[in-house]
């Protein structure tokens, strides 16, 4: 599988462009046993879920330490409210994979396959059909309590078809010529009083190969498991991320950053990383502009997620605030018996240091911005130490910690902030997925937009405290 590449267009950044997609294997993680069959049992308790089986690494999460010494804050820009268990496969010659779950208790569920970190395929929680018997709770006012809860999902090596011609409750993972299947498990903000897996464990595989034989548990993993079972992470060297800054015509002290806040929707990571070398000038950013940014992914991200992001300096002001409207997104901590409706399943907000660390500092959920009238916010980002007074619940603002490592590679004055949309309602028109070249996100997104300024803390404090 190839796909288009904007190094192609040429011109002296086509090699500095090249090493910044590049991506670096970090730390290998062991399995543990495998999970035995959960059955419809009572789901509440962790101790009864491995945290990873030999099928799937992890967990990969911010919540807490591993159990694999992996840090879960530097996984490629991660969502703290997820978690995230991976697989690095090859299947034989015609061969399909099975594997067997239950929907977990939480916000949201879903399997992606990838191809050196770009997504190729994906299946939300509500596009996998229940085991007969079982019921899906992430369908729109579905019973979200039954113990009946089983799906079944096949995994094959081979391209997506063609819309409409898909085989029901089909993972679609043709890696690139040469690599290996990396698939993903994703589980976000499991109802309160659940483990990491929203209480159901995790999914076991089964091999069925060509003749008919039937492989379960690590005769599976033996037959399948690619010999790397390394976590990835697209990050680059420190030397490469400062050149790319300094490119002349820039500030270094300052690019990629400007002052009015420029927020961009992410195609791709080639395109995202060109702005770094281009953008300084008008005639270069224009030129990147104009150039067809194709919606493609990277850093493992979620296809059921889109994304705008903007690079922040200190130098143009400690404190960054965001004013906006909140999309509507159902609200599952507490354990509501019935799925609600929403415009999206999942709104957050993350600040992140570059792409030598791709580390995630700190994220708002959207149960965590703070709702005014007309579910208007107002969300402050700065340091612990310049963060305002009002920045707080009492007075109506959301608070996210800037952090204190900058960009992890020697400026301190750096931040990154990322906007997620996920699992949108196709009726949400605003929503960062139809936006569909950047220069329009403001015009698409209306009012959930981020308007957004840099201040200083006094000049927020001078607001005062309003409470709703």
């Amino acid at each position: 599988m190839t796909r288009p590449d904007p190094r192609q267009r040429g011109g002296p950044a086509a090699v500095l462009l090249a090493a910044l997609a590049c991506a670096v294997p970090l730390g290998a993680i062991a399995g543990g046993a495998v999970a035995e069959d959960s059955g419809d049992r009572q789901d509440r308790g962790a101790a009864s879920h491995p945290p990873a089986t030999c099928f799937w690494e992890g967990p990969i999460s911010t919540k807490r330490e591993t159990t694999r010494g992996f840090d879960g804050r530097t996984f490629n820009f991660p969502e703290e409210s997820a978690t995230y268990w991976l697989a690095r496969l090859n299947l034989p010659a015609d061969s399909r994979l099975v594997l067997h779950g239950r929907y977990p208790h939480g916000r949201y569920m879903s399997l992606n396959s990838y191809s050196d970190g770009a997504p190729t395929d994906a299946l939300s929680d509500i596009t996998i059909d229940p085991r007969p018997g079982s019921t899906n709770p992430f369908n729109k006012g579905a019973r979200r309590d039954l113990r009946k809860r089983s799906w079944r999902v096949q995994v094959l090596d081979e391209p997506p078809p063609a819309s409409g011609a898909r085989l029901p409750n089909t993972l679609y993972a043709e890696p690139a010529l040469g690599a290996a299947i990396e698939l993903a498990y994703r589980v976000y903000e499991p109802d309160r009083g659940y483990d990491l897996t929203g209480g159901t464990g995790l999914s076991r595989a089964k091999l069925v190969t060509a003749d008919g034989q039937k492989l379960r548990g690590q005769d599976a993993c033996d037959a399948v498991n690619d010999s790397n079972r390394e976590i990835t992470v697209q990050t680059i060297p420190t030397p490469l991320w400062q050149s790319a800054r300094a490119t002349p015509g820039c500030d270094a002290e300052t690019n990629p950053a400007y002052d009015p806040v420029r927020w961009e929707r992410f195609f791709n990571v080639n395109y995202a990383s060109l702005a770094v070398i281009t953008d300084c000038t008008p005639q270069g950013r224009d030129a990147r502009l104009a150039m067809e940014a194709e919606s493609q992914g990277g850093f493992y991200s979620n296809r059921d997620s889109a994304y705008i992001f903007s690079h922040l300096s200190r130098d143009f002001g400690p404190v960054m605030v965001l004013e906006g409207t909140l999309p509507k997104s159902p609200q599952t901590l507490d354990g509501p018996t019935r799925m609600p409706p929403g415009e999206l399943r999942f709104w957050s907000l993350c600040s992140g240091e570059s792409r030598v660390t791709t580390r995630t500092p700190d994220c708002l959920a959207d149960h965590q911005v703070l709702e005014k009238s007309g579910r208007e916010y107002t969300v402050v980002v700065s340091r612990r130490n310049d963060r305002p007074e009002n920045a707080r619940a009492g007075c109506g603002v959301a608070w996210l910690n800037w952090g204190n490592r900058g960009d992890g590679a020697g400026d301190r004055d750096y931040g990154l902030l990322i906007m997620r949309n996920m699992l949108v309602s196709p009726d949400f028109d605003e929503a960062i997925q139809n936006v569909p070249q950047p220069g329009q996100e403001k015009e698409v997104m209306n009012e959930h937009f981020p308007n957004s300024a840099y201040s200083t803390t006094a000049e927020f404090e001078d607001r005062g405290c309003t409470n709703g």
